[in-house]
């Protein structure tokens, strides 16, 4: 069974995005082709993206190419007339848990959970998440998005592994305990 991986950045205070869901704050990370912050890695060992309807519609305001081509993405929304205009992409709007499960059984790789923090919360609070890998920018927001909004419930995590890069980034990555 395929295992669901929360692969995201936040800021130091926690936020995943400015209030207005602007993702603009990742653009002063300097990104080469030699060092990508293991995303390629990452990316290699995915079959399917989850990713919320907020998140979805940030991402097409981006003003380029599907980011995902060839990935089967779906978007998780309680707007059932909601329609995705994106390659491979599709809609969930009902029986999300029994979704995700037949989705576990069904793919040979892992199951990236893109964000936002409801949906992060949401798989939190129905004990779906398996693993997460936080990188951590070197930035102070104030205010925003919270990386687990909503009232998570409480649940313990092992760290399996931390990178530090010269950016100033620190990966950490947690598996449930």
């Amino acid at each position: 069974m395929s295992k669901i991986v929360l692969y995201i950045a936040a800021s130091l205070d926690g936020m995943i995005a400015r209030p207005d869901g602007n993702l603009d704050w990742l653009n002063a990370i300097p990104m080469s082709e030699e060092d990508d912050y293991g995303y390629g890695d990452f990316l290699a060992n995915i079959e399917a993206i989850i990713m919320g309807r907020t998140t979805y519609e940030e991402i097409m305001g981006f003003g380029v190419d599907w980011p995902y081509p060839g990935l089967a993405t779906y978007v998780f929304t309680h707007q059932p007339d909601f329609r995705a205009t994106s390659p491979d992409t599709y809609v969930v709007s009902e029986n999300f848990p029994e979704f995700i499960r037949q989705l576990q059984y069904k793919a040979q790789k892992d199951i990236w959970l893109v964000g936002g923090g409801q949906l992060v919360t949401y798989f939190l609070n129905e004990n779906l998440l398996d693993k997460m890998i936080l990188t951590i920018v070197p930035i102070i927001l104030g205010k925003g998005i919270p990386l687990f909004p909503d009232h998570p419930l409480e649940t313990s995590w092992q760290l399996a592994k931390v990178e530090q890069f010269d950016t100033g980034l620190v990966s950490l990555t947690y598996d449930k305990k």
